[in-house]
């Protein structure tokens, strides 16, 4: 490789060394102690545009762990048939619509207090922390260490923490008696919550799907809400009940296998609450899909067997 082969990652503009191949050009980039492998389409190198001002955010779920290892990049209208072994494709603007990351201020703020407050060991312990590290505030979706401070000061305007600088960007901070209690409203809120709600299709066909998907997300610590196994009360409807139990879940899991309506309707709604939702088809289906969520990043398995595989190390990514 030649030294002068470097350009910018278009998904975080860092310089990178890259090879370019027949079908894709590869680069490797290191975000805090994890090294992931990025491909890019070479028909599509001209089409891979990303959305201004969201460089800082392809970085930050790079430095939690919620990209692939391995990532092929591709533009909104590829083509190509093309397949880089063991990778994600990825279409990165579709990716950032359901992806689990604070959107809103608010979000970012009771993210930042959240990650804040699980570094006790203790309640009331009084921690020490460098915030210059970028490790600290690219995993808290800052663009610098600037914005990380401003967050700070507003954690302390909001009496949720104290804190007392000892230089340049350290400092000493303590969780109040006011954000404890915060910390435990946000943890109750379905947004931190351990359930998942499974949209798909209940048939005796989709049983085998239905328990994959089942046992993956057992394997990653996760409760799953199928409307039909629910004992709703007697004055809950199945629509109050649908709508109550993706309030309650952190994501939606939806599979698109016969393309019922409701799954449409389901996935819907939870991405308009700010929920992440998995995207599944089983292949033999997946030409039937309505060309709005075509685009979108779906897992598309043949047997209940490689569903459980892939469906566990996209949460694994993703979502934990």
């Amino acid at each position: 490789m030649n030294k002068n082969d470097i350009m910018n990652c278009p998904l975080t503009e860092k310089v990178v060394n890259f090879n370019r191949g027949s079908d894709t050009t590869y680069y490797s980039i290191k975000v805090g102690e994890k090294e992931f492998e990025i491909f890019l389409c070479n028909s599509c190198l001209r089409n891979i545009q990303i959305n201004s001002g969201t460089q800082h955010i392809f970085l930050s779920l790079m430095a939690n762990g919620h990209w692939p290892v391995r990532s092929f990049i591709k533009g909104p209208d590829c083509s190509t048939t093309h397949h880089v072994a063991d990778s994600e494709s990825i279409y990165p603007n579709n990716y950032l619509e359901s992806a689990l990351y604070p959107k809103i201020p608010k979000e970012k703020m009771d993210n930042f207090f959240l990650y804040l407050f699980n570094l006790q060991k203790i309640d009331g312990e009084l921690i020490e922390i460098d915030f210059g590290k970028e490790t600290v505030w690219q995993k808290n979706y800052f663009k610098s260490v600037e914005e990380c401070l401003y967050y700070l000061t507003g954690l302390k305007e909001n009496d949720l923490i104290h804190y007392w600088h000892i230089e340049k960007n350290r400092y000493r901070y303590r969780v109040t008696h006011l954000g404890l209690n915060k910390a435990v409203q946000l943890q109750s809120d379905g947004n931190n919550s351990n359930q998942c709600f499974i949209a798909m299709a209940f048939s005796d066909e989709m049983k085998p799907y239905r328990e994959a998907i089942k046992r993956s997300l057992s394997v990653t610590k996760f409760k799953h809400i199928i409307i039909d196994e629910e004992h709703l009360s007697s004055d809950k409807t199945i629509p109050d009940g649908i709508l109550a139990g993706i309030k309650a879940a952190k994501f939606c899991v939806a599979d698109f296998t016969h393309h019922r309506n409701g799954v449409y309707f389901e996935s819907g709604y939870a991405l308009g609450l700010g929920k992440p939702v998995i995207y599944l088809c089983r292949k033999d289906e997946f030409d039937k899909a309505h060309f709005d969520i075509k685009q979108l990043q779906h897992i598309i398995y043949n047997t209940p067997e490689e569903l459980e595989k892939m469906l566990t190390a996209k949460i694994e990514a993703w979502i934990k």
